[in-house]
């Protein structure tokens, strides 16, 4: 870690190069397709793997171009977890100045331990919608991918259902017949005990009782089939923009 007042004095304003390391072996992909400005560095070999990501910040002061560069590599890894299916992480490694060739320039490294796993597929981020997202211009887009990101990530039922579901709670209306029909799974998730003569009403329908014991593995299993909806229909949302 780098101390707060070493960071402070890291005040001139320039490009900074940052880079995030894919933990441990990387994604597995068939081909790349990245963006000036946002890399995705492969290895070498007939096996490919995307083992980083590379990102170039505008002129930014050293602390900005940190909060910018993290803010860009999730915005990516929001992108490639919903591509692959699976949940993707990172760790920045380092971050570093731009400048002429031959000069002395400023640089900081960082360590992170974080762990994914691997699905051969194709990583195209130079598409309209993907762009868009990583220049900032569709920011619902943008908090749905990091949802269904964090949903795909999480081995937690009651997360998965959470996130889903905010995916779906940001893109229609409140008396949408989907939010409306899964509401009470969200709300016996999100509640130690529901107590509205409607909402217990369909908890009992659900696990049998007005709330639910995460440690129940017939509650667990009960809400699986309803996971498997809501995931769905978040997964057909989002492809409908991409």
């Amino acid at each position: 870690m780098i101390p707060v007042g070493r960071l402070m004095k890291a005040s001139k304003i320039c490009k900074w190069q940052a880079v995030f390391k894919i933990v441990p072996a990387g994604v597995a992909v068939t081909d790349v397709k990245d963006l000036p400005e946002v890399r995705l560095i492969t290895g070498v070999g007939n096996n490919k793997y995307i083992t980083s990501i590379e990102i170039t910040t505008p002129d930014l002061s050293f602390v900005e171009a940190v909060t910018y560069s993290k803010l860009m590599a999730n915005r990516c890894i929001d992108i490639i977890s919903y591509i692959v299916g699976h949940g993707v992480s990172y760790s920045l490694g380092q971050i570093t100045e731009i400048g002429p060739s031959g000069t002395v320039k400023e640089g900081h490294a960082f360590c992170g331990v974080d762990t994914l796993l691997a699905r051969p597929q194709n990583v195209d981020i130079t598409r309209a919608s993907f762009s868009d997202v990583l220049q900032n211009k569709n920011s619902k887009l943008a908090r749905q991918l990091s949802h269904y990101r964090r949903g795909i990530a999480s081995p937690d039922i009651i997360e998965q259902i959470r996130e889903f579901y905010l995916v779906l709670e940001d893109e229609y209306p409140s008396n949408h017949p989907f939010l409306q029909k899964y509401r009470y799974v969200r709300n016996l998730v999100s509640h130690a005990e529901l107590d509205t003569e409607r909402s217990v009403e369909e908890a009992k329908k659900i696990v049998g009782k007005a709330y639910l014991d995460p440690s129940a593995p017939e509650d667990m299993d009960a809400l699986q089939t309803h996971l498997n909806e809501i995931k769905y229909e978040a997964e057909r949302v989002i492809k409908s923009k991409i």
